[in-house]
């Protein structure tokens, strides 16, 4: 089945791609549906769909619309599954054979309430069963709508521009030692990620601390690796400082992400808030993070400190949103900031802005924020903001960002 499903089924979309905005949609809805979502591959079906798409099949924009139409429609369905049924669905033979899935979902929904959904869209086991757990327990329609809606708006990047951007990485025309280059710098990530994933599992005391120090290894060896990387950093300017109509109009669009305003815009209403609600520690947490991203922009090879600054805020308020969570939610966390990141650096990579440099910005903002919540915690365990904020104030940044976009 999974075979059909995961070969023959791309091949015969690859032959007929009229039917490409479809399949994404109901491979995305399918992976949001309730039982459904629990069998079918549909990770790995949406890449090899979304590649499909990036392969000139398909428009970015309407590979995003056709997988968040798909995403907010499952999710919608499984609702109104368990709005039907409350609790006779644990009758149905599935669930009868599994009843941990809908006790696990239930324990989840219980601790987590509204975030739930936007949380559960990024955990594997429990992303079909929470809409139909909120279902079951008669959540507000208009509210799970909204919380759906913004919850598949970064569900669809995260999910469907991995394979968008490999399927249109294969036409570019590119240097011979290109992609030899690339998958070098790739696999050091990966190897970057992975360690510093382990350490943070460890969740000792010392966790943070050495988090922090791989993070400036990680940025010497960015350094170092350059004389290797020529190429690939050389074709990657050269794509981005082109003055094609799109890149031109873009670079125009989001001009306003890359100066002191939105920076502005994004710290003092935050550090007001905290302020307001006296979340000192909080407050102290994202004054120190700025701080020491201020220091390590005195470093040589330093990456932009503006965008560091702001790439700190996103990290220091993820944080502040999940500190009594365990790990695996906070990885979670970890997952929602990415869409909260890609606008600005996507900002800072078209100005264009060189890759090193937007990489070294991301490095030395993690570690600044890694090294924040050290020295704020070697005393206690960081209190996490109280609901509604853990959830609404990570996202400020990007709103202030779209607020800008749009000239309010």
């Amino acid at each position: 089945m999974e075979s059909l499903l995961s070969g023959e089924l791309i091949i015969w979309l690859g032959s007929h791609t009229r039917w490409l905005g479809l399949a994404i949609f109901l491979i995305a809805l399918t992976e949001s549906l309730a039982v459904a979502g629990l069998v079918v591959p549909g990770v790995l079906l949406l890449f090899a769909a979304a590649a499909l798409a990036g392969s000139g099949n398909l428009g970015l924009l309407a590979t995003l619309g056709w997988a968040f139409g798909g995403a907010v429609c499952g999710d919608l369905l499984s609702f109104a599954m368990g709005r039907w049924f409350h609790q006779d669905i644990r009758r149905l033979g599935i669930f009868a054979r599994h009843p941990q899935w809908i006790d696990r979902g239930e324990a989840f929904f219980r601790h987590y309430g509204m975030s739930s959904i936007i949380l559960g869209r990024f955990i594997g086991p429990i992303r079909p069963i929470i809409p139909m757990i909120a279902g079951m327990f008669d959540m507000p329609t208009w509210r799970f709508l909204l919380v759906n809606i913004l919850s598949a708006l970064a569900w669809a990047p995260v999910y469907v521009l991995p394979g968008y951007l490999a399927g249109n990485a294969a036409r570019w025309p590119v240097p011979e030692s290109f992609w030899s280059e690339a998958l070098l710098l790739a696999g050091g990530l990966a190897g970057f990620g992975f360690a510093l994933l382990m350490l943070l599992r460890s969740q000792q005391r010392w966790s943070s601390l050495a988090a922090a120090a791989l993070c400036l290894v990680a940025w010497l060896g960015l350094v170092l690796s350059a004389p290797w990387l020529n190429v690939l950093y050389g074709t990657l300017q050269q794509w981005l400082g082109g003055s094609g109509p799109t890149l031109t109009i873009l670079r125009s669009w989001l001009a306003p992400l890359s100066n002191e305003a939105f920076l502005l815009l994004s710290y003092l209403p935050a550090l007001l808030l905290l302020a307001i609600l006296r979340h000192g520690w909080q407050l102290l947490l994202l004054l120190i993070s700025a701080l020491l991203c201020l220091a390590l922009g005195l470093l040589p090879e330093a990456g932009s400190t503006r965008l560091a600054l702001l790439l700190s805020l996103i990290f220091g308020l993820a944080m502040l949103g999940n500190r009594d969570q365990s790990f695996w939610l906070r990885l979670s966390w970890g997952l929602y900031a990415i869409p909260l990141c890609l606008l600005p650096i996507t900002a800072w990579l078209i100005l264009p802005v060189a890759a090193p440099v937007v990489l070294a910005s991301l490095l030395q903002a993690a570690c600044a924020s890694l090294l924040a919540i050290w020295l704020l915690e070697r005393s206690g365990p960081l209190r996490a903001l109280p609901r509604p904020w853990s959830t609404l104030l990570p996202g400020w940044p990007l709103l202030a960002g779209l607020a800008l976009l749009l000239g309010l």
